[in-house]
């Protein structure tokens, strides 16, 4: 082959090898490096998500509609980075798919059960929180379903629960392989165009979201 030729391809394969896109598609990302840190990376600082989990708690405990546990009982406004997070709409998606292999530590809390024991839960399952809010009807949940609890409703598949995460440290916390094997079920509905937004906000009529429904013309 020409010297000419050998050198051309090696600098594309080596263009290739350093663009984002490459990177983001070889570490099996959805979404771009900055994009994720701009606004997954702003949950984990959040000092209160208003809301927590709990073992037989109803299917709408989530922080997408936190609700206050003291009168007046009602609903509370969330966080501005889930807020961020939906109002990207369908862009949403890639960003918190990726998420739900991060371990990091939120202060979000999951009360446990006789066999778990309470913990702090790691921002993969609050981007699931989310998603499982902006994705609804199939193939990731029966839109005729009216069960209460953790994961109720979901499809195999599309749900795994706080303590599939272990072994937490203060930072973060191990993957069990179910949180593999979801992500890439959401993954593979997202590739084939199976996954619709959905705008939380537009479902409950309250004043307190009012801002954020979706404009109508």
């Amino acid at each position: 082959m020409n010297v000419n030729w050998q050198r051309a391809l090696s600098l594309l394969a080596l263009s290739c090898l350093l663009s984002p896109a490459w990177a983001s598609a070889a570490s099996g990302k959805l979404a771009t490096p900055t994009e994720y840190h701009r606004y997954i990376d702003p949950l984990l600082g959040v000092s209160d998500f208003r809301t927590q989990y709990d073992e037989d708690g109803a299917a709408d405990a989530s922080v997408v509609y936190p609700q206050s546990g003291q009168p007046p009982y009602g609903y509370l406004k969330p966080p501005e980075p889930i807020l961020d997070l939906v109002r990207l709409r369908g862009r949403s998606l890639p960003l918190l798919i990726d998420c739900l292999s991060d371990g990091r530590i939120t202060t979000m809390h999951f009360g446990g059960n006789w066999i778990t024991k309470p913990m702090k839960v790691p921002v993969g399952y609050v981007c699931l929180d989310i998603l499982m809010n902006v994705v609804v009807g199939r193939p990731v949940s029966d839109p005729d379903c009216s069960n209460d609890g953790l994961g109720a409703c979901m499809n195999y598949g599309f749900y795994f629960r706080p303590d599939d995460y272990y072994e937490c440290s203060e930072r973060d916390c191990f993957l069990r392989s179910w949180v593999s094997v979801v992500r890439r079920k959401w993954k593979v509905a997202y590739i084939n165009h199976r996954l619709k937004f959905h705008n939380p906000y537009d479902t409950i009529t309250v004043d307190e979201y009012k801002e954020l429904r979706t404009a109508r013309r």
